[in-house]
This record gives C-alpha cells, sequence and structure tokens, in this order.
C-alpha cells in the first residue's frame, strides 16, 4: 500500500510507501495544504469510536476537524508531532491524506456589463440555441419542478429576485449551511452557520443562476432564463469571500447535500492532474452508488496541456464537464482609425481589466522581409519597423514563441503594447507578461486593422473604457480554456461540454445582480440543469450514470474554429456539445457510454462489442457508422514535457462493423461487433490522441442520431518521458552555507556540512515516483533515501508548465541524512548506508505497467557519489 505526504514547495504532492494505510497527494493544481490536517479514511468496519481509540492508544494528539458518515472517515487537526505517515500505519486506518486549500478563480468585486439593448445582440446572451433547451423550455415546459439542485460553492445570494428571494421553506433556496463563515480568510479556521448567503464572492450565485434562475419578470438588464427555472436549490457554502475552501469542507458540505436529499450537486471546483484516487472523486462516486448524481467542472488549464483535467470529476460515475464558447460574448473593444468595433481578449498577466493606452500611441504592423506579418518572436521586425513607444500589430503564430515569448521580445524592443491577430479564427486566451498590454483579436479584425493602417499609417487606434456584446469568431467551439485530458491510466476524461465561454447569470445583488463569466465552473451548472430537466421528464426513471449516457449519446461533436473538416479530439471535448433537445426525444440508447482503447500495447485489436437498444414503440432500422476526430499531438520532436498548445493533425483510426444495418424491435436490444484498427498516420514516439465516434442512425425523418465517443493513444505509454529531461530535471543540489552547489562526480557527501536536494519536475502522471541509491558497480537497487517526509514513492500527477507566480513548476526534496530504507515499507526502521560508492536516481514508474523495478520504470541518474 502507498501514502503519501505533501511538499510546501513549488508544487505540492509526494508519496511515501506504507504496509498499512495509504497517504494519498495533495493534488499539484493547488499546492498550500493546511498544516497538520489530514483525512482519514477508515478500514471497512471501524466506526469513529474505534478509530478515536486507535488514534488515542497511539498518543496522537488532535482536534477533529469533522466527521463524515457516507465517507467512512474524519478529518483531524494533528497537535503532537505525529506525521500523516505515522497516521497511515495506525490499525483500522485505510488512507490518509493531507488537507488541502482549494482557491476559486478571482472574482470581480463590482462585474461590469456591456449589455445588449438591441434583439441580435440580445439573443447572443443566452446559450441556449446551441442546446436545444430553449426548445424543451418552449415545447414541452419542463422547468426543473421537483429535483433539489445541491450547489457547492461560495453560496448563493438567496435575496436576488431572479432567485427567489429569500431562504428557507417555500424558498427556492430551501436547504443548506455555511460551513467556513466570514472569519475564513483572517484566521483560517471554519466558524460556520445556518445562513449560506453569497454576498462577497459571487461564484455560487452566478452558479445557480446557470442552472436554475428566472430573469424574466424582475426587471433585469435581460430576461434571460436558466436551464431548469423551477429547481429548488440546498446551498453549501464551503468558499469564502477570497475563495478560499479546504478539502474537507468541500466534503461537508457534499455530504450535507446529500443527508438533506439533492437528487444533483454541482461541483464547479477541483484541481488539475490528479488520479481517480482523491478524497473528492471517491466521495462523489460513494454518493452516487446512493442515487445522487454528482457533476464537476473538468478545469481550466486548457493552457497547460494533456493530462490536466481536474480532480472532482475524475470517478467512473461522476460527470466531469468541458466547455464551449457561448456564440457571443461580453467584451472590452478597440477602434482603428475609426472602424469597426473590435473585441478583444487580454492577457491574464498584465493585471487589468482593460487596456488604457492613451489614443496618441501609435500603432505599426510588425513584418517579415516578405511583407507578411511577423510572429514578434525576433527582435529584428522590432527594430525595423521603429517599433519603441509603440503599439505591435503580430500574427498569433505559435510555432515559434507564445505569447510570453514575444511578449518578452516586446518589452526588450521598448513597445508601449501588443495586438496579436488570432490564427487562424477566434479569440485567444493568452498569458503575455506582467505589466505589458497584450490583447489577442479576432482574424477578421487583425485584416481590418491592417488594411485600414496600409490606407493612412498615422489613424488612430482607441480603446473602449466598457464593455459590449459581441458575436466573435469561433463561438460555438470548444474553449482553448477548458483542460485536456486523460487520467492517468487513460480513462477519458473530460465526459461532454456545455456552454461555459461568456455566459450571463446572476451575480450578488451588493456586487451589480448581474455578471458574464467564463470557466468550466459555468458549463458544470449547464449540465446541471440539464439533468434537472431530463430528470423532470423521466421522473426516477433515469438517473446519474443512466442519464450521463443519454447525454453522451445525444451529445454533438464540435469543431475548432477555422478550417477544421474533423470534430476536436475527445480529450478536449468528450462527447461534445450536450444536447438537451436531443437528449429528452430520442428513443436510442447506446451502449458503453464510451470506448476506452488505452494505448497500442493494451489495444488489443479485438473486436468491441456495442449495443442498441430501442426505447421506443415501433421497430427501427439503424445504421452504424464512424466519424472521425482530430488528433493531438502532445510530443512533437521528442519534448519531454507536453506541449502547452497541441499541434491538431489527422492522424484517425479505420472502424468496420460486424453490420452496417441493424433492425430493432420497439423494447429489444442488438448487438454489433466494431473492429477499430489503429491510426496508419501518426509516430509512436509523439503519442498522437486519436479518436472519434461510433454512430447509429435511425431510419426516419427527424432520426436522432446516437455517439459513442472512442479514444486512445498511439505508441507504447510505457515510452512515454516522464521527468523533464529537457529543462535539466531531475537533478541533485548540495545546499552548503547558504548557497546551491552542483557536485562532481564522486563527490563525498558530508551531510554535517551540505544538504542534498532532489529537484524533480513531472511530466505525466506516475504511479509511483521514487529517489533510490543503486549500486555504482552494478547497478543494483540498495535502497530509497530519506527524505523529510519519510520513505518516498506512489501515484503522482504531471506539474503545471509554471506555478501561479509565473515561475517553472518544480519539486524539491531533500536528502535527511545518510540513511536508507532497504524497501518500500516505511514501517522498517532506515538504516546508516554502508560506506561505497553510489549512483542517486530518479525512478518514475510507467502508466499501465506492473510497477517491476527497474523495468517498468525511466530511471534517470542524478548523481555519483560517494559515503
Amino acid at each position: 500500500m502507498k501514502f503519501t505526504a505533501t511538499i510546501l514547495s513549488l508544487v505540492a504532492a509526494v508519496t511515501v510507501v506504507s504496509a498499512a494505510g495509504q497517504l494519498v497527494p495533495a493534488d499539484r493544481a493547488n499546492p498550500d495544504i493546511v498544516e497538520g490536517a489530514y483525512i482519514i479514511e477508515y478500514q471497512d468496519g471501524i466506526d469513529h469510536n474505534k478509530a478515536n481509540n486507535f488514534l488515542n492508544s497511539r498518543k496522537v494528539q488532535y482536534k477533529v476537524r469533522g466527521q463524515f458518515s457516507t465517507f467512512n472517515g474524519a478529518s483531524i487537526q494533528v497537535k503532537s508531532a505525529h506525521t500523516g505517515e505515522d497516521l497511515a500505519k495506525i490499525p483500522g486506518v485505510k488512507r490518509v491524506w493531507p488537507v488541502e486549500v482549494f482557491t476559486l478563480p478571482p472574482q470581480p468585486k463590482k462585474n461590469q456589463l456591456g449589455l445588449p439593448t438591441d434583439p441580435i445582440r440580445q439573443k447572443l446572451s443566452s446559450a441556449h440555441t446551441m442546446t436545444g433547451v430553449d426548445y424543451i423550455q418552449k415545447t414541452f415546459k419542463y422547468t426543473g419542478k421537483g429535483v433539489k439542485v445541491g450547489i457547492v460553492d461560495s453560496g448563493i445570494d438567496y435575496t436576488h429576485p431572479a432567485l427567489g428571494g429569500c431562504f428557507g421553506r417555500g424558498c427556492r433556496v430551501r436547504y443548506g449551511w455555511d460551513f467556513v463563515g466570514e472569519d475564513y480568510d483572517t484566521t483560517g479556521v471554519a466558524k460556520g452557520d445556518s445562513d449560506p448567503r453569497d454576498q462577497c464572492n459571487g461564484h455560487g450565485t452566478h452558479v445557480a443562476g446557470i442552472i436554475g434562475g428566472d430573469a424574466r419578470k424582475v426587471n433585469a438588464p435581460i430576461p434571460f432564463v436558466g436551464v431548469a427555472p423551477e429547481v429548488t436549490f440546498g446551498a453549501y457554502r464551503i468558499f469564502s469571500c477570497k475563495g478560499k475552501g479546504a478539502t474537507d469542507i468541500i466534503m461537508q458540505g457534499m455530504e450535507l447535500a446529500f443527508n438533506q436529499g439533492m437528487d444533483i450537486i454541482n461541483m464547479s471546483l477541483g484541481g488539475g492532474s490528479a488520479w481517480r484516487n482523491n478524497p473528492l472523486a471517491l466521495l462523489a462516486e460513494k454518493l452516487h452508488d446512493l442515487g445522487m448524481t454528482t457533476i464537476a467542472a473538468a478545469g481550466n488549464d486548457g493552457d497547460q496541456g494533456a493530462w490536466m483535467v481536474s480532480n472532482a470529476g475524475l470517478g467512473a460515475t461522476t460527470t466531469s464537464v468541458a466547455s464551449f464558447d457561448n456564440v457571443g460574448g461580453n467584451y472590452f473593444y478597440l477602434t482603428y482609425a475609426g472602424g469597426a468595433e473590435h473585441p478583444y481578449s487580454i492577457a491574464s498577466a498584465y493585471g487589468h481589466d482593460s487596456v488604457n493606452l492613451p489614443a496618441n500611441v501609435p500603432l505599426v504592423p510588425l513584418l517579415e522581409k516578405d511583407g507578411s506579418l511577423s510572429d514578434g518572436c525576433a527582435p529584428e521586425p522590432y527594430a525595423a519597423a521603429n517599433a519603441k513607444g509603440k503599439v505591435v500589430l503580430v500574427l498569433g503564430d505559435i510555432t515559434r514563441c507564445r505569447s510570453g515569448g514575444r511578449g518578452a521580445v516586446a518589452v526588450a524592443a521598448g513597445a508601449a503594447g501588443m495586438v496579436i491577430q488570432t490564427t487562424p479564427l477566434g479569440l485567444s486566451s493568452i498569458a503575455g507578461v506582467a505589466d505589458f498590454p497584450m490583447v489577442s483579436v479576432d482574424h477578421g479584425a487583425g485584416e481590418e486593422i491592417l488594411a485600414a493602417y496600409n490606407k493612412n499609417h498615422n489613424a488612430v487606434l482607441t480603446w473602449s473604457t466598457k464593455k459590449k456584446m459581441f458575436k466573435v469568431e469561433g463561438g460555438g467551439s470548444p474553449s482553448d480554456f477548458s483542460s485536456w485530458g486523460f487520467d492517468g491510466n487513460l480513462h477519458l476524461k473530460p465526459d461532454i461540454a456545455a456552454p461555459g465561454g461568456n455566459i450571463l447569470s446572476t451575480y450578488p445583488v451588493n456586487m451589480g445582480s448581474y455578471a458574464i463569466e467564463s470557466g468550466t465552473s459555468m458549463a458544470t451548472p449547464y449540465v446541471v440543469g440539464a439533468h434537472a430537466l431530463l430528470y423532470n421528464a423521466h421522473k426516477r426513471v433515469l438517473r446519474g450514470k443512466d442519464a450521463r449516457q443519454i447525454f453522451m449519446n445525444t451529445a454533438h461533436p464540435g469543431h475548432y474554429a477555422g478550417n477544421h473538416s474533423d470534430p476536436a479530439p475527445v480529450a478536449k471535448q468528450g462527447a461534445g456539445l450536450i444536447n438537451v433537445r436531443n437528449a429528452l426525444l430520442t428513443a436510442s440508447v447506446f451502449s458503453p457510454d464510451k470506448i476506452e482503447l488505452l494505448d497500442s500495447v493494451h489495444f488489443t485489436g479485438k473486436s468491441v462489442e456495442v449495443r442498441v437498444k430501442n426505447v421506443g414503440k415501433k421497430t427501427v432500422e439503424y445504421t452504424l457508422s464512424h466519424e472521425f476526430a482530430e488528433s493531438g499531438i502532445h510530443y512533437r520532436g521528442g519534448n519531454t514535457f507536453p506541449l502547452a498548445v497541441p499541434l491538431i493533425e489527422n492522424d484517425h483510426a479505420s472502424v468496420k462493423f460486424s453490420s452496417s444495418k441493424i433492425t430493432v424491435k420497439a423494447g429489444q436490444t442488438a448487438k454489433v461487433k466494431v473492429q477499430i484498427t489503429l491510426p496508419k498516420t501518426g509516430k509512436n514516439e509523439e503519442f498522437p490522441f486519436y479518436s472519434g465516434w461510433v454512430v447509429a442512425t435511425p431510419k426516419g425523418k427527424d432520426a436522432i442520431p446516437v455517439r459513442i465517443p472512442y479514444s486512445g493513444v498511439k505508441g507504447d505509454i510505457s515510452k512515454l518521458p516522464i521527468q523533464d529531461t529537457d529543462a535539466g530535471a531531475p537533478m541533485l543540489r548540495l545546499i552548503r552555507g547558504g548557497k546551491t552547489v552542483v557536485p562532481e562526480p564522486g563527490h563525498k557527501l558530508d551531510f554535517t556540512e551540505e544538504t542534498p536536494v532532489i529537484v524533480s519536475r513531472i511530466g505525466s502522471h506516475t504511479p509511483d515516483l521514487t529517489f533510490r541509491l543503486v549500486d555504482a558497480k552494478t547497478g543494483a537497487h540498495v535502497g530509497h533515501i530519506v527524505t523529510q517526509y519519510g520513505n518516498f514513492g506512489g501515484e503522482f500527477g504531471r506539474a503545471k508548465n509554471l506555478d501561479d507566480k509565473g515561475r517553472i513548476s518544480a519539486l524539491t526534496i531533500r536528502w535527511m541524512g545518510p540513511q536508507i530504507f532497504k524497501d518500500s515499507n516505511p514501517d522498517t526502521k532506515p538504516i546508516d548506508v554502508p560506506a561505497g560508492h553510489y549512483k542517486v536516481v530518479v525512478a518514475s514508474q510507467h502508466q499501465l505497467t506492473k510497477g517491476v523495478f527497474p523495468a517498468d520504470y525511466e530511471v534517470i541518474e542524478v548523481a555519483d557519489i560517494t559515503i
């Protein structure tokens, strides 16, 4: 068994092996932990009293933070010197996790709206035309009435007229609890009460409005309506005013939602690159098994590349939701030469909501020698254009550099700002560099600005001070911020997508009442509302995973903006954009809900059985077909860390059916064998993510096709690079006299004068990350080094490209003296290292392997030392 301690370095998760319990890593996207706080899961048959007796018998001094019932365990604050490793050894303990601190994205105190006044732009404010919700609401009058929805978030401003205006019996917001209190941000101590009102953050109120707000009769700027405007809400406030919460607080909110009878809970939260074995995902699955549907955000790490889907939705029965951009959006804008208004997306590192440059700052396009627009990645075009003190127009091609790279070059050249023309289409989210105004505009805007400049080099560039609604290039396509899958075992996540980019909803009354926001946090409640409509329509016939299957069957695969003949990869969008109309009208169920092909080694090449069930009243003939998706290339050119933005290509699998047509009587099920063959194109060493859909189309007018997404990775995943050797990781450094020293080969370690530190940077999931000593002559394993967290090993997700402060993410571990563990069992005591010549190695187990050392590990030498 394995367990983990947590590192408060640049990222937060290490794992340590235990013969008893399992202490699981803190999530990499949320590195803060509550010092000395742990979540303990008990063995079956162990209750709280027995567990407390076991803890007391080991002289553990602690305070109970919370007790769980559905999840058999508790969270405690340890006051004695006991570590998580110590807790995991106690009889009756199954697993132990450190308590993490989760943080919501910053919410504006006053959300500025540039709301439309004309009918065309008003229509853009609603995403319901994209999903068929408008048809269902108008035709069938389904409203979600009678369905209870729990929102585990920052609370709900129940005083909002679009959310009912009150709290308690007879109100829309009927249930709930505040688990954090008003002083959590300053004290870190949760002191909740019975009032779950959101009046200082806004996130939960925005989520609630998407699910079931109704602003049609309350004098709102736009009379919008949520997906299911008559659901009953439960508000479980687990985030503070600054958006902070902790794992155990979130779990308490989830359990109370279940205990108060919620049919569905919304989890617009989580962190990226985790394994399925995390407390939020495990509790979500337990709640599903007891009848409550859990739907969670896939995450907003789309600019990080592969393996970044968020932890809360990783459970096999939980729905993980990706985002599509709304067809319209709310943006600040610019004009040039008195021309059209062009919306822009501002660089996240700039630190301001909008650009505030004076109109007398000139604009100049950067051109290559052939006259084409430059990408701004090299200094020569800046010099040629005399760009100092000017705003430069560049092409957003990312083959040579990204926004941070071109921003650094622009700053060095003295440019005043940068406008990036998106290629091929759409508005791109850009990171940029701190304190430098950079924006992206859509491709057509770039063309118009360049044409206007060629007519008049002295034209004026102006920046708006307010927002407006715009129909944008790329609307209706997968959001670039939406996280990529897969998980660590190549399970397909996310499951489905919904509108999440530029979504109008409610906001706390004292913060402006209405806001337009973006994120998978906005897509998730859309799917929750869709489930409420389905439950309303089918009463209790469909629930949980069965409902998810209907939505995945009837989702519509989306394309990237621009000239893309095939839909976007399944690892980006799941089954596709939810279509509520089709889900409620379909008379077909296509099983399974997804086909996971893993990698080329584990892909058997044998046929897969799919089943078509006719739940209608008439016999139906189905035609079986195959729909390709584009492939995502994350490892082009031998890079050891996944590309931040994958290359999109067309590596297609081929599919054959045992029968291309089947006839199914009402109430009956037919089985078909599907033979999937690996793509002929695409290099194994680049590990392309290939995918597509198996489609069953009923015969007849207005027939609704049903689809099963499939996905896999071409190549041997055991050869996927884990450590980012391109960045110099892993490495061993010596801290001596406050300075960092590179050890020479054969260096004799002196632990009285120096501290060895191993630096690691993980580019993909590894089931077991270990730091070892091997014999320098034979290469035989000698032992595991003793770290500040004891023995080291276990599941580990990948690092982000950069941490929240813009630094390269890395993991640092100290070797605590000349001692080792002979094996991976921390119940054994460490021993002194015998004098000799050794190699220090970092050994990272490859995914989908058995864990035999060294055959199943990426083994990298970081030092040659003597002791």
